[in-house]
């Protein structure tokens, strides 16, 4: 499939209401699904050097800019991090005039925290784009694609995927994170990644990680936290909107936000991923849907839980009172210690919904357990809707 192959791809990702930010990694499609859900907004794209130069020498230019706009319109700043001092500008006109709307894209709020900028004083929503959903590709999207090559629209649109995610990997991960960072001991930082990748749906340990690429410990969190900022990885923490009878591990566990770029990142991976990297990957490709679900449906929250005692259940999905607990198997999850854990979930929390997600044809139900395919689960993922199988018996 090649980038002329792929027609447009609708995004599900509900519109803001409300001036927000709109977060995300390169790659993940922002600038298309500004043009998809805004068509008629005023936009300032501060990828184009002139004006990004003019915005930093003098951020008060955007209010004569402002003044030539109709204010019933939303205004659209591509890429706001470039010239974060224009944040004062916008603040002061949010102030002058409550029903003009901004959305404000960046693919790294590290220059904001950096330079300490006024971000609205919480008047603006936070959003972030994610990778494509199987719902949005339908019947382009297969698991085993997925797994592989991830799923970052720059990927799927490219004349050669495989190659394309390479170069994210080296270009868009490997050489911006280094510069955004600053590194200077790059062997270090290299082999840091390469670790981070092999983490990839595991519990993170930044002490064995430092340990095993010969880094400091406050190096490598440093990283972690750079990447975050960059929206490339993220740690899911241990569920604690309830209290537990059981003793709860306090570590959360580490994934990156594609799957894809762990694969393309793990080392002594060629063409043949073995099945241990494949499991991270599927993990992976359901940490997508679900982080995704999460931020676009109100009140909704993702953690992991799992005991001292070492029983794990790899995605609890809590939206207002209800709890879905999601357990991720790559056979078909017939075995009684593939349930284990969901049932001790159930057990501390009877409320909660039971989900397994294996390599079976059809959906089923083991006692409380809801057996799913996993392709059909992931492709009723809808942000903004119910999950898949709520409210039903199945």
């Amino acid at each position: 499939m090649n980038g002329s192959e792929l027609p447009p791809i609708s995004r599900l990702l509900p519109p803001p209401h409300r001036s927000a930010f709109l977060f995300g990694a390169r790659g993940t499609g922002k600038t298309t699904y500004v043009r998809q859900a805004f068509p008629d907004a005023t936009v300032y794209d501060l990828r184009d050097g002139a004006l990004m130069r003019a915005l930093t020498a003098e951020p008060e230019l955007l209010h004569g800019m402002l003044d030539a706009t109709d204010p019933a319109r939303w205004v659209v700043v591509d890429e706001v991090g470039r010239v974060p001092g224009i944040l004062d500008v916008i603040h002061q006109r949010m102030d002058r005039e409550p029903a003009r709307r901004f959305l404000l894209t960046g693919s790294s709020a590290r220059a904001l925290h950096r330079a300490g900028v006024n971000l609205l004083g919480g008047r603006a929503g936070r959003r972030l784009m994610p990778t494509f959903l199987a719902a949005e590709l339908g019947e382009r999207f297969t698991m085993g694609r997925a797994e592989r090559l991830g799923l970052l629209p720059l990927v799927w649109g490219a004349a050669d995927p495989a190659q394309a995610l390479a170069d994210y990997a080296t270009v868009a991960v490997h050489e911006e994170a280094r510069a955004e960072a600053r590194v200077r001991r790059v062997d270090d930082f290299t082999r840091a990644l390469a670790q981070l990748a092999l983490a990839q749906a595991s519990v993170l340990s930044i002490s064995t990680i430092a340990q095993q690429a010969g880094a400091r410990r406050a190096s490598v969190d440093g990283w972690i936290s750079l990447l975050e900022e960059m929206f490339l990885v993220a740690r899911v923490p241990m569920f604690a909107a309830r209290p537990s009878r059981r003793a709860l591990a306090a570590q959360p566990k580490f994934y990156f936000a594609d799957a894809g770029v762990a694969l393309a990142l793990r080392p002594g991976v060629g063409t043949a991923a073995s099945p241990e990297a494949l499991g991270a990957a599927r993990e992976g490709v359901v940490f997508q849907h679900l982080a995704a679900w999460c931020d676009g449906t109100r009140d909704a929250a993702l953690s992991t839980w799992r005991t001292t005692a070492g029983l794990e259940v790899d995605f609890v999905v809590r939206e207002g009172d209800a709890l879905t607990a999601i357990e991720v198997k790559s056979g078909p999850g017939g075995r009684p210690q593939d349930r284990r854990a969901l049932l001790a979930f159930g057990d501390e929390f009877p409320d909660a919904r039971l989900v397994l997600l294996a390599q079976v044809p059809v959906r089923s139900r083991k006692g409380p357990i809801e057996v799913w395919p996993l392709e059909t689960f992931l492709r009723g993922v809808r942000p903004g809707t119910t999950l898949p199988g709520a409210g039903d018996t199945g």
